[in-house]
């Protein structure tokens, strides 16, 4: 009877299939154990679950509108486009999106994991609010790619979650079984991404995941063209597992962390953050891992980016090696050509660049995580670079921008053209004109070297003290009510 069902179910013969499936069933239900340990009933499987799918509801579908965006060398510009989505509906049980376009209208909640099979395009309407309760899987080979009817128009928030084994997903990215995570691009939306968190370890916030044991996730291509992100890592308790904000995936028991690779920020508000008690990841770039640190491969070319590392984790840049068993840290490969930007690393970090080292003696024998270098290069933009100088070790505190500490390797650092601040000293570097407003921090300073210039509609407010080498009168703007002495 089984070798007689037809190798797929069609609209002819699916009543002629059912009346065979029923037979065989009820044959099958009067055999010994032994005898059905005999029988393989995959081709039944097969075809019922072909039969139950055809008689599921049909997708709820509707033309919808959304705004592309793309980067034209120098800004990024939207389109307005329209295409036919299925509707995101809400779900107590695992929910899986296929290649084709999804949209959410309302508030939804999917309980279980979402998961990306495919090139998934999501759409996030005005005012809609998506709850993804255990994360949106996607894994190497697979995209997801948001976009919003308006650069803040919808709601995504998605948590990872940590499975039996003590495996962390990433809120948006790699799994607790595939850790390694595929493409992911966002053009748009209001987008809250929290790794999953288990004892010591901690999945990206966007990217990698985190196994119990071996290599952290690698991030794919993330790629941010606007939107509000704010995307975090952390770990239930100390450890050296910690994910970056965006990147890579936290190291398990002896693994190195994940590399935040091919990381491109054209737009957007974002602010990416790894929370650590112990060695943590990149707040933009690699996860730590109790070996070996991640790198980082990142761009910034535009947008308002907030970095912040967790303790030996830069900024931007490389996460921290483990405190017991590392030897390194994370390299740093970052390139920022506009936008604002304000990093900060962790202890002995860079806040753009490398991750930390220290070196010490303790009852564990000599503890030596070796710090890492940092190529950075910086042709535009507002850039609020700093690290922890309050640090136990004395001598091994990271550069603002470079290298992590307790390294001796030369960072590369090109700073061509944008206003840069490392621990509060600023540097107008090349000749910038700067046509928003910025509000310097109370106690800093900005220096104007000879051979720089600002120029501009733009307005510096704020600060503690400006300074210039080659000020001229045409620099000055004074109240009506003032009379300028030229002093």
């Amino acid at each position: 009877l089984i070798a007689a069902l037809p190798d797929k179910v069609t609209e002819d013969n699916a009543e002629d299939v059912r009346g065979q499936l029923d037979e065989i069933l009820a044959l099958f239900s009067v055999l010994t154990e032994d005898e059905q340990e005999q029988i393989d009933l995959s081709r039944c499987y097969e075809l019922q679950g072909a039969l139950d799918g055809a008689n599921d509801p049909a997708p709820i579908t509707e033309s919808v509108e959304y705004q592309e965006a793309s980067w034209d060398g120098s800004q990024v510009t939207y389109e307005s486009k329209t295409e036919t989505c299925t509707l995101v509906e809400n779900s107590a049980e695992a929910v899986t999106w296929t290649a084709g376009w999804y949209a959410v209208s309302g508030t939804v909640t999917i309980d279980q994991p979402i998961t990306v099979t495919g090139a998934v395009n999501l759409i996030l309407t005005d005012g809609c609010d998506l709850t993804a309760a255990k994360g949106i899987v996607v894994t190497d080979g697979n995209s997801l790619t948001i976009y919003a009817q308006s650069e803040n128009g919808g709601t995504l928030n998605a948590t990872g979650m940590t499975d039996d084994s003590g495996n962390a997903s990433a809120g948006i990215g790699g799994s607790t079984s595939s850790v390694d995570s595929g493409s992911i691009t966002i053009h748009g939306g209001v987008i809250n991404a929290t790794g999953g968190a288990s004892n010591g370890y901690g999945g990206a916030g966007i990217g990698g995941g985190t196994p119990s044991s071996g290599n952290g996730g690698n991030s794919g291509v993330i790629k941010i063209y606007g939107g509000t992100i704010t995307a975090e890592s952390r770990g239930t308790s100390a450890g050296a597992g910690i994910g970056a904000g965006i990147g890579g995936g936290g190291g398990g028991s002896i693994g190195d962390g994940g590399d935040g690779t091919n990381i491109i920020i054209y737009g957007g508000s974002i602010t990416a953050t790894s929370h650590s008690d112990d060695s943590g990841g990149a707040g933009i770039g690699g996860g730590s891992g109790q070996m070996n640190g991640g790198t980082g491969n990142i761009t910034i070319d535009g947008g308002t980016v907030h970095a912040t590392g967790g303790r030996l984790g830069a900024g931007i840049g490389g996460g921290s090696g483990g405190s017991y068993y590392g030897t390194k840290s994370g390299d740093g490969n970052v390139t920022i050509s506009g936008g604002t930007v304000t990093a900060m690393g962790g202890d002995y970090a860079a806040g753009i660049g490398g991750g930390g080292g220290f070196q010490s003696t303790s009852s564990f024998g000599t503890l030596n995580i070796t710090g890492s270098t940092g190529t950075v290069t910086i042709s535009g933009g507002i850039v609020d670079a700093s690290s922890p100088t309050d640090v136990f070790y004395k001598g091994y505190e990271g550069a603002p921008i470079g290298n992590g500490g307790n390294t001796t390797a030369a960072a590369t650092v090109n700073k061509t053209t944008g206003i840069v601040f490392e621990n509060g000293a600023g540097t107008v570097c090349g000749d910038v004109t700067l046509d928003g407003s910025y509000t310097v921090p109370g106690d800093y300073t900005l220096n104007i070297p000879a051979g720089a210039s600002l120029s501009g509609s733009g307005t510096l407010s704020g600060g503690g003290t400006f300074t210039t080498e080659n000020l001229t009168e045409d620099m000055i703007s004074v109240p009506e009510d003032w009379h300028y002495t030229g002093e």
